[in-house]
Order: structure tokens, then sequence, then C-alpha cells
């Protein structure tokens, strides 16, 4: 049993450390599928439209960088209890189209970055409420599965481009 009596000691909850098996388990699927396809795959859409492949896997990537951050912002800064929308994802629009080679780069760096930082927060950071507009105010123990929840959700997302465009790898 961990002792909570020292808040800065890192902790990680079983809901936490549920939610990065769970985003790693997606985003290793994720790349698997990736491995398989070609570069031009990564810019095609859902026929109803929306976002590429490319498009989805950027902002997994970014969505978590950016919680990581802000977990690093709650730790450096005690007067932190408001985050805008943009700063736990948002789409990078404007950037040169990435290759497979650069998606599951960014899918390694994600994960890698989840599995090492993400879990380490201390107790006095997982206790403490933020706000994210429109969305509600929680601890961050409550916001994290939910934010690393809504990342490995992208996953199927991208799937389900890759198999309504017919170009889904076998078994996907």
């Amino acid at each position: 049993m961990t002792d909570t009596s020292d808040l800065s000691t890192p902790v990680t909850p079983s809901a936490l450390r549920q939610a990065l098996a769970d985003a790693d388990a997606a985003l290793g699927r994720l790349d698997d599928a990736l491995a398989q396809l070609g570069d031009g795959d990564l810019h095609r859409a859902h026929v109803d439209g929306g976002w590429t492949v490319a498009q989805v896997v950027s902002h997994i990537n970014v969505c978590s960088l950016l919680w990581v951050g802000d977990l690093k912002r709650l730790e450096c800064d005690p007067e932190v209890s408001f985050f805008f929308r943009e700063e736990v994802g948002h789409d990078l629009v404007g950037y040169p189209p990435p290759t497979i080679e650069l998606a599951r780069r960014q899918l390694a760096s994600t994960r890698r970055t989840t599995a090492t930082a993400a879990g380490s927060v201390s107790a006095e950071v997982l206790a403490r409420r933020v706000e994210i507009p429109d969305l509600g105010t929680m601890t961050v123990e409550e916001w994290s599965p939910l934010i690393l929840g809504h990342a490995a959700g992208h996953v199927e997302q991208a799937l389900e481009i890759m198999r309504n465009r017919e170009f889904a790898p076998k078994g996907v």
C-alpha cells in the first residue's frame, strides 16, 4: 500500500494506471496499422469528411504532450487552476504533410512520454482542482483518465477512416 501522507510523493492511482495501459494498447494498435500503410494513405479522410489519419495522429500526439506539459505546469506553479481547451489538445494546422515514418515517430514519442511522465505525478498535483472551460472543474486525478482516454479514443477514429476508405491493413 502506498503511503500518501507525503503529498509530494509520486503515486499512480489504479484508474490512472489503467488509463495509461489502455492508451498504450490503443496507440500500439494504431502503430501496427500505420506500419502497413503508405504515406499517401495518411492524408485520406472518412468519405463523409472530417480529419485525415495524419490529423488524428497529430491530435493524439499534441493532446497527450499538452496534458503532460499541463501537469508540469501544475508542479511548477501553485497558482495554476485554469487551462484553455487548446492547452489540452488541438490539431496543428499548416504544417507540411507528414509521412508514415513521421506519424509512427509521433506515436512512439507519445507512448514514451505518457509511459514515463503522465503516471509520475505527485499526490499534491493529483489532488489539485483545475478548470477546463466548457468541460468543468475536477482534480488532476479525475481529469487524467479522461484526457488519456480521449487520446486513446482517437485510435478507433483513425482505424475507421482506413476501413471506410478501404485501405485498412488486413485484420483492422
